[in-house]
Order: structure tokens, then sequence, then C-alpha cells
């Protein structure tokens, strides 16, 4: 699925792109300039990336199943299924799923453009990886810091 100029997106079952690594799945949905959607599942027991901020895109996360734990700064956050977090990029953040169960959720980027993050770390090219992080702005923060 490639990233394309519209004013309008439909994806078909049929059409969708499915990346895994590591026991996570997306099912991406939606890929233009203006946004990235994908059903993301991941494991039980996932930590999470580490707290981080990317100011090229913020995210949405919407929980369809198990729990999903969102940290912003030093809080943190429990989300059941129907629950939401709308989490600026600029703002230190991180998710995890600390259950047994795998948690499965829509991930909204706005802008688009991160997706090539997911295909890397899916394909293992190490490069594309690096350069979605670098457009979006990604690093890693220390909790407290930002």
């Amino acid at each position: 699925m490639d990233t394309i100029a519209i004013d309008h997106a439909i994806t078909w079952p049929d059409e969708e792109e499915v990346l895994e690594a590591a026991g996570h799945r997306l099912i991406v949905k939606v890929v233009t300039p203006s946004q990235f959607v994908c059903d993301y599942t991941c494991p039980p027991r996932f930590a999470g990336p580490p707290l981080h901020l990317h100011p090229g895109f913020d995210e949405t996360f919407l929980v369809l199943e198990g729990r999903l734990e969102v940290t912003l700064r030093d809080e943190q956050v429990a989300l059941t299924p129907g629950g939401t977090a709308v989490v600026s990029g600029a703002v230190p953040h991180t998710f995890s799923n600390p259950d047994d169960d795998r948690a499965r959720f829509l991930l909204i980027c706005t802008p688009g453009g991160f997706e090539d993050y997911f295909r890397g770390i899916a394909t293992g090219n190490a490069a594309l990886v690096a350069a979605a992080a670098e457009r979006a702005g990604y690093r890693t923060v220390a909790a407290g810091t930002e």
C-alpha cells in the first residue's frame, strides 16, 4: 500500500497490508499524507517501547480488546475496550500490555508518514526504520526529563 495524495481513502479487507514482527500484528487500514490507521495487536506482557516522543505526528489509541496501559509523562492510564487516548507526539509517552492476553487497538497517527517505521521493523530494514524515525523526530527520553 503506497502513500498517495487523495481527499479520501477506502480500503477493502483483501487490500490490507499485514505487518508482523515479534508477536505484533498490524493490519494497515489507511495510509494517506493526513493519517496512518492500523488495527494493532500486541502480545501478552508486551513491555512497550521506551518512553519517547515524536513531534512529527500525534497518536490516538482506541482499545478494541484487552487492556492497554498508556503512559503520558509520569502518569499511567489503563484503557479497556472503548477507551481512547489522544497523545501529542511532543509529550513523552509509551504504551504497554501488562496482561496475559493480547491487546488489540486502533492506532491512528496524524499526519501519516510513520507507516514506514513499522514496515522497516516487520522486514528487518534498519535503514527504513531510521529514516522514518528521523522524519518524525522520534527520540527516547528519560522519565521526568521533558
